[in-house]
């Protein structure tokens, strides 16, 4: 295609030449009648609370206990309308369909007070047939919402047996019955959001006019031929009016390469469906798409046209596709079903560690996240070295923004179908729409580069079996629901519209041992098989002996407090104390301000400041260290275990993705960045545990030990000068497959099996900055996750000369400590250290390095200092490098501005403190 019809084409596309398309998107009338008599504008997309914020008639409905005294705009029923102009076009047009790509959830559509629709699931787009309603010049369209707090109700009422759980726990603060209603079941509450049940139009509104057919979806599949070619499997859905027969052709063309196909069809509305292969030439060279970490993220735009059989164009849509293809590997263990089966995937062949973590809306008012929020969460998942994230299954199959950022960064999206932490029902009704769901949200995904996995549900597997909710009065019965709605109804739906990546019924699951014991498993939290969710409160979070060794961590996480700049977003003066009755309010997790200060005590020592407003800030500080001191020691764990099985068949884990990444509001939560951005330590902290070059060192049976994960090795050989002939042999000492094998040939010679280098180990004294002894240790890496190094501690401390453990520590690294890989090994807990001096740390210089936007940064320390933190109040950005050990006197970093900002606002903000300043 040349740059001329490139040129044309998207004109098309946007125009929309020969499908005319009307927005209703912007502002509505917005009335409620009944109980408040209210008539206001609002945004659409939108909804009634921020609608009603715009208009000051409520306030921020996330400051203070506003989600309490706000539960009767949730429990009003809510209508939109407004007036829109018909053209003379559109009226000779012979279709006029209304397309809703997004109401929430129970609502009834009239145009002209003709009634058009009635809908009932927040996740489906409703394709309306206007044009016996509609007339020249203006026009009236409603769009009348009932409560789906009432509506969960009554389903409820109406149904023969409760479905459970009935009610959340009284700390969610929530509404009930939610699994009734096919709605973002965390609209009602969480125990890391408030209850906010929206309605509203949360998606496009539009009308779109055409004369013969219209391309309602395309899709595409990429696949590898047995030659190593690549296909691409297209599927073009059209909009054929009933009783209609339509004659024209659907042409495919590949990018600007020339490359197409094209088929003439004769279509009716019960034959729409077309599907074509794209075989690309084989001197076509394709460049894969990878997971972020393991090559570069290629795009590719593919083009469907329908075109008459006098030759015009009538339809076009455009996609965005990459080449990869998608392996869950559950192969048995050594060959032993006693020893369970492994669970990874393989990205064009290749396994992939998961590095991630869980994701839930990003908003309770979800036409407030824009694409610039989206763009800053997920690319800080990427700048920390994620290479995957969960989209959790009780929020939303998320924008098309998300999953297009998702496919720019390199982030695999291991996506949960919208069903969590309940039972659900299996009547007809509710197996029709979720059957309506389940395939327009495959189909609208499947096409994206970022896609990994299709999970049928959050945790369903494990409440069933572990009777979260005393499903075993009669396990029966709801064992049936299940399999009539995961297996029978979901599966069939997802394997029929997506060839290309695979299906589990639930997460946590075991996998195809779920499968074979009837797809509810007797233990779905196996270490043997499949992920695991596994939440450690109260155990030591410091020690990675209180872990498990799974082949996959899909869910884990311990709690910590958002700033005090977050906080004061949300907190009057009085509530900024954790004992406070609004801090107890915010916590929705069951005794969850009792669990945090419970780990700080098991770490550290409680802040003693005799100022109230100081010893909240300290509070805040000490539950972000313990946050990021246990997802250090677990995910360094997991990292661990990847190339390894213990007697009884454990390991060869090959994920860690924890809970969670981002907030839904400004309360303490799991995640590691807080509502509006702002990085907690937590975050930081990810930066080196998830690093491509890996120190982890850990300690067992009194004696230090230390691993080197590597996300990769590429094994090398030196060819014999006479030897033409290589081969790829798999390597059956490693079970995982992240060995990937030995390149031999007939006269091999020796090779490099993979990085080399030395370990640098110091022994410390927290009283001084000098180290007490060195030690090196030199080591050659043959797996991704080595042992290269192990003492006996005792011994090390008699060589370094150090009294006892309480007194030193160890510090570890590669090479230079200033820029290469670095870790530090505490002896003992931080409430029982001797030594440790208040340090005097202060900012020593500020250089621009691009105007605005970013800066180095030099600090310098009197004395050891645990635990930097470096804080920016008022400007927002991050560092390069934060809650970290200062062993030497100067360290160098760099601030990443979000905003502008001179060098003056950013030095007069910039705060530090270490863990000493907050004891007095």
């Amino acid at each position: 295609m040349s740059v001329y019809s490139a040129v044309l084409l998207f004109s098309f596309i946007s125009t929309g030449a020969a499908v005319l398309t009307t927005s209703l998107n912007g502002v509505w009338t917005l009335t409620e009648k009944e109980e408040h008599n209210i008539s206001i504008t609002g945004q659409v997309p939108g909804s009634m609370y921020t609608a009603l914020m715009d208009h000051k008639i409520i306030q921020d409905p996330y400051y203070r206990n506003n989600d309490i005294r706000y539960r009767w705009i949730g429990q009003a029923d809510w209508t939109y309308s407004r007036v829109f102009n018909v053209s003379s076009q559109m009226m000779s047009m012979a279709n006029i369909k209304l397309v809703c790509e997004g109401l929430d959830t129970f609502a009834t559509v009239t145009i002209n007070g003709h009634l058009v629709a009635e809908t009932n699931n927040m996740f489906v787009k409703y394709v309306m047939d206007i044009k016996p309603y509609v007339k020249l010049g203006e026009n009236s369209i409603s769009v009348s919402f009932k409560s789906a707090v009432k509506q969960a109700a009554i389903l409820a009422s109406n149904h023969s047996y409760l479905i459970p759980p009935a009610c959340p726990v009284p700390q969610y603060k929530g509404e009930c019955h939610v699994n009734m209603v096919r709605k973002e079941q965390c609209s009602f509450s969480w125990d890391w959001g408030p209850s906010f049940p929206t309605q509203g139009m949360w998606r496009d509104i539009y009308i779109e006019s055409f004369n013969t057919t219209a391309i309602r979806s395309f899709t595409a599949e990429t696949l590898k031929d047995t030659d190593g070619s690549w296909v691409i499997d297209t599927e073009v859905l059209l909009d054929v009016p009933e009783g209609e027969t339509v004659e024209g052709s659907v042409k495919i063309r590949f990018d600007v390469t020339g490359m197409g196909s094209k088929q003439v069809h004769t279509l009716t509305s019960n034959n729409n469906k077309i599907k074509q292969r794209l075989q690309l030439d084989r001197d076509f060279v394709v460049q894969e798409w990878w997971p972020n970490g393991y090559g570069a993220q290629h795009l590719y735009q593919l083009y469907a046209f329908f075109t008459s059989s006098d030759g015009r164009t009538l339809s076009a849509k455009k996609l965005t596709i990459g080449f990869k293809t998608v392996e869950l590997m559950q192969d048995f263990v050594s060959g032993d079903p006693k020893q369970g089966r492994s669970f990874f995937f393989k990205i064009n062949g290749v396994p992939i560690f998961l590095k991630g973590s869980n994701w839930i809306p990003a908003d309770s008012f979800l036409e407030r996240v824009t694409k610039e929020r989206l763009r800053n969460l997920l690319q800080s998942a990427r700048d920390v070295h994620m290479n995957s994230m969960r989209v959790w299954g009780g929020g939303v199959y998320e924008s098309e923004d998300f999953y297009e950022l998702a496919d720019e960064l390199g982030i695999l999206i291991w996506q949960d179908l919208m069903f969590g932490c309940a039972m659900y029902p299996s009547d007809p009704q509710f197996l029709s729409t979720v059957s309506d769901e389940i395939s327009q949200q495959v189909k609208r995904l499947k096409s994206h580069a970022s896609l990994l996995l299709w999970s049928g549900n959050n945790e369903n597997e494990k409440a069933l079996r572990q009777s979260w909710y005393n499903t075993d009065v009669n396990f029966t019965l709801y064992y049936k629901d299940y399999v009539t709605l995961y297996h029978d109804t979901i599966q069939p739906i997802v394997q029929s519209e997506d060839l290309t990546h695979p299906f589990i019924m639930s997460s946590p699951s075991n996998g195809i041992e779920s499968l074979q014991e009837g797809f509810v498993a007797k233990e779905p939290w196996s270490e043997l098989y499949g992920d695991i969710h596994d939440y450690r409160y109260m155990d030591p979070f410091f020690d990675q002996s209180v872990y498990r060794v799974p082949r996959m961590a899909s869910e884990y996480g311990l709690q910590s407090l958002p700033s005090y700049e977050t906080l004061a977003d949300v907190y009057a003066e009085e509530d900024m104390d954790l004992c406070s009755d609004m801090s107890e309010h915010r916590q929705h997790h069951p005794l969850g301000n009792v669990q945090l200060m419970a780990e700080v005590i098991l770490y550290l020592n409680l802040p003693n400041s005799p100022d109230r407003k100081q010893k909240f800030k300290d509070t805040i500080y000490v539950t972000q260290i313990d946050q990021a001191i246990a997802m250090k020691t677990e995910t360094e764990h997991y990292r661990r275990w990847q190339n390894r099985l213990d007697e009884s068949g454990r390991g060869n884990t090959m994920g860690a993705m924890y809970w969670q990444l981002n907030d839904i509001w400004q309360a303490p939560t799991w995640s590691s960045i807080e509502y509006g951005g702002k990085w907690k330590m937590l975050q930081y902290f990810a930066q080196h545990f998830f690093s491509p070059l890996l120190i982890s060192p850990y300690e067992e049976s009194g004696m230090a030990k230390v691993y080197i994960c590597v996300d990769e090795i590429k094994l090398h050989v030196t060819r014999h000068p006479h030897t033409h002939h290589l081969q790829f042999v798999p390597n059956p000492q490693h079970k995982a497959g992240f060995l990937f094998g030995d390149m031999v040939d007939s006269n091999p010679q020796p090779h490099s099996v993979g990085p080399k280098g030395t370990l640098y180990i110091s022994m410390y004294s927290w009283a001084s900055m000098e180290p007490l002894y060195n030690w090196t240790q030199e080591y050659q890496m043959n797996v991704t996750s080595q042992l290269v190094f192990s003492a006996n501690i005792n011994n090390m401390l008699h060589q370094a000369d150090c009294i006892r453990r309480q007194n030193c520590f160890l510090f570890y690294h590669l090479g230079n400590p200033q820029n290469g890989p670095t870790a530090w090994q505490a002896l003992s807990t931080f409430s029982a250290v001797i030594g440790l001096k208040k340090a005097k740390i202060q900012v020593t210089n500020i250089i621009t390095v691009k105007k605005d936007q970013v800066f180095n940064i030099t600090i310098s320390t009197s004395a050891i200092a645990p635990f930097v933190w470096l804080d920016t109040p008022g400007v927002q950005g991050r560092f390069s490098d934060n809650g970290f050990l200062m062993v030497q006197r100067v360290k160098q970093l760099q601030y990443f501005a979000w905003e502008s900002v001179d060098q003056n606002r950013l030095g007069s903000s910039l705060t530090i403190k270490s863990l000493m300043d907050i004891y007095y």
